[in-house]
């Protein structure tokens, strides 16, 4: 654990189910991992926190999970095509995630360079639709902060916006696999 703390915060990697019980995401292989809602509400924080924080490879890894492609898959058509990941209320909550979720990184002082990655899977998502995306948003994370304020380090070193399929390539050993609707 590379998080300083007077008592075991963080758990060895587990397997975690979204929301909508579709998909599971298997972080056996990371050192540890957890979602950070349960303990914000706990507090009772009304902070946004992302989906997922974890500890792989030398780095920790905020991921936020967002899928409106179940909803098309499904035939839910109008739920589908109201989410809508260019407005600037979503490009808004998605940065706001990652300051709420590294203010308790910080505040454990984790110490490792910080990926954020936005999973995003959606009826109208490519690779060009992602890449816009990850530009837009980069804007408004803490990149020109950190060098203009140099020596900050650490607040964030990379921001990407992937489809599944990409995380499961540069993430293969923390594989997000389809388990079915409702779960097994």
């Amino acid at each position: 654990m590379t998080c300083i703390t007077s008592k075991r915060v963080f758990e060895m990697g587990e397997i975690y189910i979204e929301e909508n019980h579709n998909y599971q995401f298997d972080f056996r292989e990371a050192d540890w991992s957890m979602e950070l809602q349960p303990r914000y509400r706990r507090a009772n924080l009304e902070l946004a926190d992302v989906d997922y924080i974890l500890e792989y490879q030398k780095r920790l890894i905020l991921l936020e999970y967002k899928n409106a492609k179940i909803a098309w898959e499904q035939g839910h058509f109008n739920d589908a095509l109201k989410f809508n990941p260019y407005s600037d209320s979503m490009i808004s909550k998605v940065a706001h995630k990652f300051f709420d979720s590294w203010f308790y990184l910080s505040a454990h002082r984790c110490k490792r360079p910080v990926t954020y990655i936005y999973i995003l899977e959606w009826p109208k998502g490519d690779g060009v639709t992602r890449r816009n995306l990850r530009n837009r948003i980069e804007r408004i994370l803490p990149f020109r902060f950190q060098k203009m304020e140099a020596p900050i380090k650490g607040i964030i070193d990379e921001f990407s916006v992937l489809s599944i399929k990409e995380w499961n390539q540069r993430f293969c050993g923390l594989p997000i696999t389809y388990i079915g609707e409702g779960g097994e």
